[in-house]
């Protein structure tokens, strides 16, 4: 009580308008010395027992955390001095914790002054936005520096410049420096560089370009045709931002080298040599027109083949994490059958979506009803549809506010209750009743589109929250998507992480990821007029090389990325060069990509890195980790199936192919291509010193080597 009495004492004897306020000024200053972190109080169960909201996300929470709890011992208005608040971030008491404040400087300043004021909340502004001037920049030479301005807009409509309250970071200290006093950025090394601006509760991007000296990589060796005309507005893009860097792209494969390239981008499988014959013939390679409208051809047909919906309906099963229903194999059957129709009907990626969203009815038939049977319960229903179609880890709202996206608890519960009244058993039907529990009021959460609006009771929630993911005016569907296809294709997404949208992860191209997304979303969402723009373009027909020797490119798809097979189209691919019809699943499936159930027993794919839970992975890549590295040295994968028989090399042995043959097929199958001259007469030679049980024995080896190299494992 007296400490009550001495506070409004303190408050009534303080000027309101000139009154330091706790949400816009106090709360910065503990954001920007770190109190609020999530490496200190900001943690969900705080630290020391005293708990701040993740970055001062809630403010009432937080003032009442600092002020009315402890008895007063965290804030005295009385003798500021003896406040906690103050003491141990001075490092005056031992609280487990860094010395974040100093004498002298403005941060204790403002602090003491809000304590003596009689530390008031004050008129509890909400920050409506930050931004920063510039949020780009063009430095011309290394050391040179470009001075930054933060800029706060509050819910009274007031815009103060919060400069010296707001914590710049550079993402790579050895790219780009941030120095003080003014508030400037230095660049180091030539790049595309990011700094990140926090104030309060928000974090945003700046951007910062230091181009390549003119002569780096002017003239990439064996590259002397790379800058190619634009085949369409994605080659523009590019282009555009390798010429701001100074950057000269790699040019472009070869015919046979873009047919294995595609045919495993677009089916799932390498060509036969006979495709790859049908590929290089003289009639695409007359002029550089004459390859470009050959190469699109080359790509229109395999988009038009059954091959083409069966793979991607398996990377489509991926995306939606499909998985096999236990004791329930008519589901699972059910489920992909749906997937498969809808590609080879060519359905519109938004008809699928809004099916797979609203469907019910008996799971054993109804293909679509399983993807409700996918998450265990409303929350992480809620996380899959965000991941899948919004590009968003909204799951980091469960226990607080995003720290580095929009998402609020609120955002997050919200969205869970939309999917509460599923029943999730065979026979998926909408019960009249269901709740999500908000974690943070312990009441059932408001059914929510995140970041939008609460849907007012009686609404039919489902239906309205897939009216406005579908809306053609609402990108979200269709950047999340097209930016899955780029990463399928490119290796790598224009946002890096497919289901990483937030402003401080910002794309590559943000130009190039409006206009692939426009072009989707106006052409009816047709997968297959993406992939044809991105398999038709330049970019996609880059050479690979090395990753030391170009890293620079990289980033900017001046070079193609070396990408390891999927473990499916691995596995096809090893039995399809060694000629082995033995069954890839165990199952009645004739090729792994054809089995979407990523739960049937394969001890193969396992061999290859197949994730085991769909819940857990993105797309995986085969080649990853210690065991599929070692299963390709010494394991049973490919030596049980290279000594066969009744296999493509004991065959060629047995109708007495020649050596020459030999090798030339295998290369052809494997690696889409002839041997060199040299390393052919080398081997040939090697061979003819031996007898003839060694000659066999060379041989397995031989093609153990190629279908063990990096040139097969990848899409090269």
């Amino acid at each position: 009580m007296i400490f009550a009495a001495l506070l409004i004492g303190a408050m009534l004897s303080s000027d309101p308008a000139e009154q330091i306020d706790f949400d816009s000024q106090v709360l910065p200053v503990l954001t920007k010395v770190g109190c609020n972190a999530g490496a200190c109080h900001g943690a969900a169960a705080g630290r020391g027992g005293f708990r701040l909201s993740l970055f001062g996300s809630d403010p009432q929470a937080d003032y009442s955390s600092l002020v009315e709890y402890a008895e007063g011992r965290r804030v005295n208005v009385v003798d500021i001095d003896k406040s906690l608040v103050l003491r141990k971030p001075l490092g005056m008491l031992d609280h487990g914790g860094d010395i974040v404040l100093q004498e002298g400087t403005p941060e204790l300043e403002l602090l003491k002054r809000w304590l003596r004021e009689g530390a008031n909340r004050g008129a509890m502004h909400r920050l409506v936005e930050l931004r920063v001037e510039p949020s780009h920049a063009t430095l011309h030479s290394p050391r040179d520096t470009v001075q930054l301005r933060a800029i706060a807009r509050f819910s009274d409509g007031n815009e103060t410049d919060v400069t010296q309250w707001t914590r710049f970071r550079s993402e790579d200290t050895t790219s780009v420096e941030v120095l003080s006093e003014p508030m400037r950025a230095q660049g180091i090394r030539p790049g595309k560089h990011l700094i990140m601006a926090r104030f309060w509760n928000r974090i945003v991007p700046v951007s910062l370009s230091l181009p390549f000296p003119d002569a780096a990589l002017a003239k990439p060796s064996g590259t002397e045709d790379a800058v190619l005309p634009a085949v369409n507005f994605i080659d523009r893009a590019i282009d555009s931002q390798l010429a701001q860097l100074h950057l000269t792209p790699l040019g472009s494969v070869d015919q046979a080298a873009f047919a294995r390239r595609v045919y495993l981008d677009l089916v799932g499988r390498l060509p036969t040599p006979d495709e790859l014959l049908a590929a290089t013939s003289s009639d695409l390679l007359e002029s550089r027109l004459g390859l470009q409208a050959g190469r699109e051809a080359f790509v229109q047909r395999l988009l038009d083949s059954d091959e083409f919906a069966t793979y991607w309906g398996l990377r489509l099963a991926r995306w939606f994490k499909m998985r096999g229903t236990p004791n329930e194999p008519q589901a699972t059957q059910a489920y992909s059958g749906w997937i498969l129709r809808a590609m080879k009907e060519r359905r519109p990626y938004d008809e699928i979506v809004r099916e797979l969203l609203t469907a019910t009815g008996d799971s054993h038939e109804v293909g679509a009803a399983n993807f409700a049977r996918t998450p265990a319960d409303a929350r992480q229903h809620a996380e899959l549809i965000s991941s899948v179609w919004m590009g968003t880890r909204i799951q980091c709202a469960n226990c607080h506010n995003h720290p580095f996206a929009q998402w609020t608890q609120e955002d997050y519960h919200g969205m869970a209750a939309i999917f509460a009244r599923f029943d999730r058993s065979r026979f998926v039907s909408l019960k009249q009743q269901g709740a999500v529990t908000n974690i943070r009021t312990g009441e059932s959460a408001i059914p929510r589109i995140p970041g939008v609006r609460d849907f007012n009771a009686g609404e039919p929630a489902l239906e309205k929250f897939a009216d406005w993911l579908l809306d053609k005016h609402n990108p979200t569907l269709a950047k999340a998507t097209v930016n899955r296809l780029w990463d399928g294709l490119m290796g790598r997404g224009l946002v890096a992480g497919v289901d990483d949208f937030r402003e401080t992860n910002p794309p590559s191209h943000a130009q190039l990821l409006e206009e692939l997304a426009t072009d989707f979303s106006s052409n009816g969402y047709d997968i297959r007029r993406t992939i044809r723009l991105i398999a038709s373009s330049n970019a996609y027909s880059r050479l690979s090389a090395s990753s030391a020797g170009y890293p620079a490119l990289e980033p900017w798809y001046g070079i193609a990325l070396r990408r390891p097979l999927l473990p499916e189209v691995h596995l096809d691919a090893i039995r399809d060069v060694l000629d082995i019809s033995d069954s890839a699943m165990g199952t009645r499936e004739p090729r792994a990509i054809s089995a979407f159930d990523p739960s049937l027993v394969s001890p193969d794919l396992d061999a290859l890195g197949r994730c085991a839970n769909p819940q857990d992975c993105q797309m995986q890549s085969s080649s990853q980790g210690l065991a599929p590295k070692m299963h390709a040295i010494n394991g049973e994968l490919l030596n049980r199936r290279i000594s066969n028989r009744e296999g493509r090399l004991q065959s060629y042995l047995k109708a007495g192919m020649s050596h020459r043959a030999i090798i030339e097929d295998f290369y052809a199958r494997a690696l889409s291509r002839r041997p060199k001259d040299q390393q052919l007469q080398e081997w040939l030679r090697q061979l003819e010193a031996l007898t003839p049980e060694e000659q066999v024995r060379w041989l397995e080896d031989w093609v153990w080597a190629i279908v063990s190299s990096q040139d097969f494992s990848t899409n090269r």
